[in-house]
């Protein structure tokens, strides 16, 4: 009775922040998980080499990661509404003219400098919605839920955003995924950006004192022992993502490996739900130290795997393990955070996620060349047991702090 008390917490969200801001949150950031396989896909198909595209994905990813907690700071001095208004129409425009530039041509240069633009211009939706969220109430089971909420609208958009790139370059072209994550950027993100509930985390409404502004390296400092564990969980989706790659195509199935690394998304999108339902005594260093082991048993059990099948099941129970990660990192990233940085706190998690994905792969990858998979899953092991020992480390208050506890 008390779980399903506790998975009825999900009523309270809709009431919270309206029912339409679910489905524009939603919407508003597919775009980020399309942009990176549509890249690759344009940069390839425009210029025939797969390395040429490979760079312009690693520019749109450290500028995106680089810009990330600048955003956070941004908005957590002026509010949300306004910086969204300016960045939006121009990663819009980024994008179409990423497009416009590869039909043209364009020198490898110039289209990594494109995919820089985009990325710095990249509006970190998931992040400021966490931020929204945790300044609408100061309950903490509903804050709880909506975190829980929020981590499985991210795995979810990284399940149906690939997916929707391969729908729209196999119906239209190689430019097509691009321009629709332009269109959806220049609609969904626009509306994220105008809907009322900006004003929960908007300064000007909510008044703070000079010491709820602290500099970036004092958020950093405090927020640490977050940002280091997602950056762990970040090391993991690279390697893993690679090793899948790697193992579907030895066994003569490259096409496969979208479809078997996406269960990951399915079971970490179902268990992160699930994670309001844990009692409140179980407390959040012990709930990661047991994702983090169970990550690396898992991922050392893949090095076993024979068959995709088998793979299959054991990428599936991973998810089960990943999906209560995230919602402990961004839950302890939002009770460490100082008032007036929340937004920092929370695109910093996001930017460390996006640098250990990229690190890793290109570790992962060239251990998988040199040694077969099981090198690349072995580094998927190695990263999550990392993330169980920081875990033991973590210390966090009760709540997150807000304003009036400043």
């Amino acid at each position: 009775v008390s779980a399903l008390h506790a998975l009825g917490r999900y009523r309270d969200l809709p009431r919270l922040l309206g029912a339409p801001f679910l489905v524009v949150g939603f919407l508003a950031r597919l775009p980020v998980a399309m942009v990176v396989l549509g890249v690759l896909t344009l940069v390839t198909s425009a210029t025939g080499s797969v390395g040429e595209a490979g760079l312009a994905s690693a520019a749109l990813a450290v500028s995106t990661a680089v810009a990330g907690p600048l955003v956070g700071r941004w908005t957590d001095r002026r509010g949300q509404r306004l910086p969204l208004l300016l960045l939006t129409p121009v990663n819009a425009a980024a994008l179409v003219a990423l497009v416009v530039a590869a039909r043209a041509g364009a020198a490898a240069a110039g289209l990594c400098a494109l995919c820089a633009l985009v990325g710095l211009t990249n509006v970190p939706v998931g992040s400021l919605a966490r931020v929204r969220w945790l300044g609408a109430t100061s309950e903490p089971r509903v804050s709880g839920a909506a975190l829980s909420y929020e981590s499985m609208a991210d795995e979810l958009s990284f399940v149906l955003g690939p997916a929707l790139v391969g729908v729209a370059a196999a119906a239209g072209s190689p430019e097509a995924p691009v321009l629709l994550a332009a269109a959806l950027v220049a609609i969904f993100v626009t509306a994220f950006a105008l809907h009322p509930s900006a004003g929960a985390a908007d300064p000007r409404i909510r008044p703070l004192t000079p010491a709820a502004a602290p500099a970036l390296p004092r958020v950093l400092r405090r927020v640490g022992p977050a940002v280091a564990g997602m950056a762990c969980v970040g090391l993991f989706f690279g390697a893993s993502q690679t090793a899948v790659t790697a193992f579907a195509a030895a066994t003569g199935a490259p096409g496969r490996a979208g479809l078997i690394y996406a269960l990951m998304g399915v079971g970490s999108a179902a268990m992160a739900l699930a994670v309001v339902a844990l009692p409140e005594g179980v407390t959040l260093r012990a709930r990661l130290v047991v994702c983090g082991l169970g990550m690396a048993a898992l991922s050392a059990a893949m090095t076993a795997a024979t068959a995709l099948g088998a793979l299959a099941g054991l990428v599936l129970a991973v998810g089960l393990f990943v999906g209560p990660a995230l919602v402990t990192l961004f839950t302890a990233a939002g009770r460490l955070a100082p008032p007036g940085a929340t937004a920092v706190a929370m695109t910093a998690l996001s930017s460390a996620n996006v640098v250990g994905v990229a690190l890793a792969a290109a570790v992962a990858g060239r251990l998988a060349d040199a040694a077969g998979p099981d090198a690349a899953f072995a580094v998927a092991a190695a990263a999550s047991a990392a993330l169980a020992v920081l875990a033991l480390s973590l210390r966090t208050p009760a709540r997150h702090i807000t304003a009036a506890d400043g």
